[in-house]
């Protein structure tokens, strides 16, 4: 089922900046006011900013800005840093995220990449139907996710859940 909810490029543009030079440990994307586009509504790092629609004057400056949040966020641990993203799920609104999840196994440290589609129990039914009616539209144009996190409260999304799914199904 199609919403016809459009995926905007930035969120593209956001979760490659997650998946190739880990600028992000983790993107939400919302479906904007007008319910015409799927939009980046905030990362680990604070809001999304795109690099490539920077002014090429302001850029270097941004970059090293970036540079440093994400150096101090990788100083964090990771359950920290979960906590955080966690904390950042409305308590009655969808949405969607990816998280590139941090974990070990057998010694040595991995990495997965988790999609989440957040729809709390106590979200409208409308708010709903369309978040669940545009997720394959996102889902599909993000391209190396591992798994999908299906959550309904804060117990399906919280850490061990995580670290659970991801332990079960890692090789």
């Amino acid at each position: 089922m199609s919403s016809g909810i459009t995926v905007d490029d930035e969120c593209k543009n956001a979760f490659q900046d997650l998946k190739v030079t880990h600028d992000y440990k983790f993107v939400l994307f919302k479906i904007s006011d007008d319910n015409k586009a799927i939009i980046v509504d905030t990362t680990s790092l604070g809001p999304y900013e795109d690099m490539e629609k920077v002014d090429p004057a302001e850029k270097d400056a941004k970059l090293a800005a970036r540079k440093a949040a994400k150096e101090k966020l990788s100083q964090k641990p990771e359950l920290e840093i979960y906590e955080s993203f966690v904390k950042l799920l409305p308590e009655n609104e969808c949405r969607y995220a990816v998280y590139d999840f941090a974990y070990q196994k057998d010694g040595s440290d991995r990495n997965k990449i988790l999609f989440y589609a957040w729809s709390p129990d106590t979200a409208k039914i409308k708010n709903k139907m369309v978040y669940a009616s545009s997720k394959d539209s996102l889902r599909k144009s993000l391209i190396g996710v591992a798994q999908d996190v299906q959550a309904t409260d804060l117990e399906e999304a919280s850490y061990e859940t995580a670290l659970d799914r991801v332990l079960r199904t890692a090789r």
